[in-house]
């Protein structure tokens, strides 16, 4: 039986290409994969998974595509060197904590109103994984998360948990149970007026 073998220049570009075909569909940005590593959800481990990213949406630099070839056993500092040569190679600026988390929020607010994910669950990921990850607290002036315009959300949440561990009714005409739907439905309409906000302040930093 025949078989020709082809050299392969870069190993790494046949790996990181053959990945990527087969990748299914990710709903995060570079820069929300970018975002995961800054907030510290992503270690230096998961960079490969930052450049296969990147391939996927269309970005291609010789770097971009060593770093999705790569390991996540492979050597911490080869791995933060491709990542950083990437960013070089893009023209892309690392986001301080702050914005990286408000980043990231946004790609789980993105996932609630798409059904994709349950407002209650999305909004406990919006507050430990992006949140929680800055001092947003400090900023505040009346409100928690009043800052960021995300006081009402975050009030709507603590309001559904009370509402989860009430041993009695809150309302005489309504169920516990109908609160918590309606509070649901007041986070998503909230998270819609947020999205729109933030959508123009990132714009604006573009």
């Amino acid at each position: 039986m025949l078989n020709r073998k082809v050299r392969v220049k870069n190993p790494q570009l046949l790996i990181a290409k053959t990945v990527v075909a087969h990748l299914k569909k990710d709903h995060l940005t570079f820069d929300q994969h970018i975002a995961n590593y800054v907030t510290g959800n992503w270690t230096t481990s998961d960079l490969p998974k930052i450049g296969l990213a990147g391939l996927q949406q269309g970005l291609d630099t010789e770097s971009l595509t060593i770093l999705a070839g790569m390991s996540d056993k492979d050597n911490a500092f080869e791995l933060e060197s491709y990542f950083t040569r990437s960013l070089d190679e893009l023209n892309i600026r690392l986001p301080d904590i702050r914005q990286a988390a408000l980043d990231l929020a946004l790609y789980y607010t993105d996932e609630i109103l798409a059904g994709r994910l349950d407002p209650i669950d999305g909004v406990n990921k919006i507050i430990r994984r992006c949140l929680d990850k800055y001092d947003f607290f400090n900023e505040s002036r009346d409100f928690a998360m009043d800052s960021i315009d995300f006081q009402t959300v975050y009030g709507l949440y603590w309001t559904y948990d009370d509402l989860l561990e009430a041993d009695r009714p809150w309302d005489k005409s309504k169920t516990n149970e109908v609160l918590m739907q309606e509070t649901k439905s007041d986070i998503i309409e909230e998270l819609k007026k947020w999205k729109e906000k933030n959508k123009n302040a990132l714009q604006q930093r573009i």
